[in-house]
C-alpha cells in the first residue's frame, strides 16, 4: 500500500511491528523480506515516486570541500528507489581478505568472517537480478580466455576476476510488490527529523520517530523495532541530531559516531601498452548465460595483499578521455557531444555525466564533429546500436567501449582509504526548510592512500613485464601529486556508524543493532568497517537480508 504523507492529519501516529526509515535499495528489501515473516512494515520515504527538487534540498550541505566531496543531491536521491535512481549498476561484492585481521591497516578490523557475509550474495544477486554470485571469468559458460589477454597469468596479479552488471531502480522494479503487499504501507513525503529515545537501566530504547510533511504537518511513528536504511550520511545525521536524551547523539557512546568517514581513492595516472595481438584483448563487457554484463579488471591475490602490505585495489580498462578530441574517434566524440547537450542529463545521472565530460577542452566541438565525419560509417552503425541496448532492451547495457588498434587502455583505479578517525562528519549550525541542523563534511586522504596506488601500478607493471604481455606507460610527471588531485568520493558513504563487538569500538554490534538499544537497527554502507575495493550497493544489500533474517529470528522469540 502507498500513502503520501500529505494525506495524514497532522499530529497522526503510525504503527507498524516495524519502521523501516528510507525506502532506496535497502529499505525496500527489508520490507519485502520482513513482510514475508508476517510482520507489519511502515517503509517511509522523504521523496516520492517521482524526483522533486525541493525535497532533495533537504540533504544539501554547503559545508563540504567541492574538490573532494560532490553535492548530496549527485551522490544522493530522495526518492523511492533511492540512490539506485541514479547508481551506474556495478555489482561486486567485498573480497575475504577484506575480514582478514590486517595489521597494515589500522583500524579496518571486521567483527564479521567472510564466510558469514558470503552466504548472502545469491539473495543480494537475485534481488538486483544480477544473475548467479559468479565472479570469476573461469566461472562464465563459453568463455574461452580467462584473463583480460592471452599468456598473461594469474599469480600475485589477477586478470580473471570479474564485476556483474545490473541498471536498476529499486522503486519502479519492485512498485508493484510495494503495492501489492497486505503487510507493508509505504508513506512517501515524510521525512524523519529526530529519534526520541529514553534511558532505561543500563540501555535504552527508541519511543518513536518525529517526521513531517514539506507542508508542515507532524507525524509521529510508533513501531516495536526500528531500522534506519536512509544512507550514509542521512542516517549518520539522523543519529547526530537526536541528542536530546543522547549527548552528541544516539550511537555516540563510543564518540565514533560521524568519524572515520571513508570512500574510495579514484583516478588515472597510466596507460597499459599490451604486446600480446590486439585482437584478443578483453577490454569490453562479458555476458553470462542470461545475459547480464560482466567485465574484468586487474586485482591482486590475498596472498599478495598480505606480503606488500597493500590496500584492496582494483582497475579497469576504460576508454580515454571523451572530451579530448585527440583521440580521433568518432564514436568517443558523438558520446561526448551528446552528454553536454541540452538532452545529457536523460543519457547518465549528473554524476556519471560531470565524470565523463571533465577535462573539457574549450572551443572543440568542431573538432569533435569532424572525428565524427571521417568516422562516419563506425558512429553511424554506434549510434541506433547502442540506444536501443542502452535504454529499449530488457537488460541494459551499462556503458560502451572503444578497440583500440594499438592495444594502449587508459587504467582506471579505485583503492580503499585507510580508515582515518579525522575523516568526518559533524553537525552545522544552519538549517534545512524543515528545520533539522545540515551536515559538515571533512572527507580526508592521507599519504597512506597514496603510497597504496603508486605500488599498485609497481606491481602490475612488474607482472605485465615479467610475463612478456606489455607493461604501463604513465601519462602524469607528478604521480604522487595527481592522485591527489583527482582523489574524491562521497558516493560510497562508509564509517559512519561503523560496527564493533564492543560498544566502545563502534555504533552498531554484528547484527546492526545500535549498542545499547534492543529496538533500533542500521542497513547502511555507513556500519561498513572498510570500503574494500568495491562500490557499495551489493553489499548495502547483503547486510540489509542479514539485519532482515535477525529481525524474522527475533519476532519469532528465536535467540540471535
Amino acid at each position: 500500500m502507498l500513502k503520501d504523507a500529505e494525506g495524514l492529519a497532522s499530529g497522526a501516529a503510525v504503527e507498524a511491528d516495524l519502521a523501516v526509515i528510507g525506502a532506496g535499495a535497502a529499505g525496500i528489501v527489508l520490507a519485502l523480506e520482513l513482510a514475508k515473516s508476517g510482520l507489519s512494515v511502515t517503509l517511509v520515504e522523504s521523496g516520492g515516486p517521482q524526483y522533486s527538487e525541493r525535497v532533495q534540498a533537504l540533504a544539501e550541505t554547503p559545508h563540504l570541500d567541492p574538490k573532494v566531496h560532490p553535492p548530496m543531491s549527485e551522490c544522493t536521491r530522495r526518492q523511492v528507489g533511492g540512490t539506485s535512481v541514479i547508481w551506474g549498476g556495478r555489482v561486486v561484492p567485498f573480497d575475504p581478505v577484506d575480514f582478514d585481521d590486517r595489521a597494515h591497516m589500522p583500524g579496518a578490523k571486521w567483527p564479521l568472517r567472510s564466510e558469514e557475509v558470503s552466504s548472502f550474495h545469491g539473495r543480494a544477486c537475485a534481488y538486483l537480478h544480477a544473475g548467479k554470485p559468479e565472479f570469476s571469468a573461469g566461472s562464465l559458460p563459453g568463455v574461452t580466455q580467462s584473463t583480460i589477454v592471452p599468456g598473461l597469468p594469474d599469480g600475485d596479479v589477477l586478470t580473471s576476476t570479474l564485476e556483474r552488471w545490473s541498471v536498476m531502480n529499486f522503486g519502479t522494479v519492485y512498485a508493484d510488490e510495494l503495492k501489492r503487499s497486505e503487510k507493508i504501507t509505504l508513506v512517501h513525503g515524510l521525512t524523519c527529523t529526530e529519534i526520541m529515545a529514553e534511558k532505561v537501566g543500563s540501555g535504552s530504547r527508541v519511543t518513536g520517530i518525529r517526521a513531517m510533511t514539506l507542508s508542515g504537518k507532524a507525524i509521529t511513528l510508533r513501531a516495536k523495532r526500528y531500522v534506519l536504511a536512509c544512507g550514509g550520511l542521512n542516517t549518520t545525521r539522523l543519529l547526530l541530531a537526536s541528542d536530546r536524551v543522547h549527548e552528541g547523539g544516539i550511537g555516540n557512546h563510543s564518540g565514533l559516531l560521524g568519524r572515520f568517514y571513508t570512500g574510495h581513492i579514484t583516478g588515472r595516472i597510466a596507460e597499459v601498452q599490451f604486446s600480446t595481438p590486439p585482437g584478443a584483448t578483453v577490454f569490453g563487457f562479458d555476458r553470462d548465460e542470461i545475459g547480464v554484463y560482466a567485465r574484468r579488471r586487474f586485482s591482486f591475490s590475498r596472498e599478495c595483499q598480505h606480503r606488500e602490505k597493500l590496500a584492496n585495489i582494483v582497475s579497469w580498462l576504460v576508454n580515454p578521455e571523451i572530451s579530448d578530441p585527440a583521440h580521433g574517434n568518432g564514436v568517443l566524440s558523438f558520446a561526448y557531444l551528446a552528454l553536454t547537450s541540452p538532452m545529457g542529463k536523460f543519457f547518465a545521472s549528473e554524476a556519471i555525466r560531470k565524470a565523463a565530460i571533465k577535462g573539457a577542452v574549450r572551443g572543440s566541438t568542431m573538432s569533435h564533429v569532424m572525428n565524427m565525419l571521417r568516422d562516419l560509417p563506425r558512429t553511424a552503425v554506434f549510434i541506433p546500436t547502442f540506444g536501443y541496448k542502452r535504454f529499449l532492451a530488457k537488460r541494459k547495457v551499462p556503458g560502451f567501449f572503444q578497440y583500440s588498434r594499438s592495444n594502449t587502455y587508459t587504467l582506471h583505479y579505485a583503492c580503499e582509504q585507510t580508515p582515518n578517525p579525522a575523516s568526518r562528519v559533524t553537525l552545522a549550525p544552519d538549517t534545512d526548510e524543515l528545520g533539522m541542523r545540515r551536515i559538515r563534511i571533512d572527507h580526508l586522504y592521507t599519504d597512506r592512500d597514496v603510497q597504496n596506488v603508486i605500488r599498485a601500478h609497481e606491481l602490475w607493471d612488474a607482472h605485465l613485464r615479467k610475463s612478456g604481455c606489455g607493461q604501463l606507460r604513465y601519462v602524469e610527471s607528478d604521480i604522487p601529486g595527481s592522485i591527489r588531485e583527482q582523489a574524491g568520493d562521497g558516493f560510497h558513504q562508509i564509517g559512519t556508524t561503523r560496527m564493533a563487538e564492543r560498544p566502545e569500538d563502534g555504533v552498531v554490534d554484528v547484527n546492526g543493532k545500535v549498542h545499547g538499544f534492543d529496538d533500533l537497527y542500521i542497513a547502511s554502507s555507513s556500519t561498513f568497517v572498510t570500503a574494500s575495493q568495491a562500490n557499495s550497493m551489493f553489499m548495502i544489500l547483503v547486510m540489509a537480508l542479514r539485519v532482515a533474517d535477525h529481525l524474522a529470528r527475533c519476532a519469532k522469540g528465536v535467540a540471535a
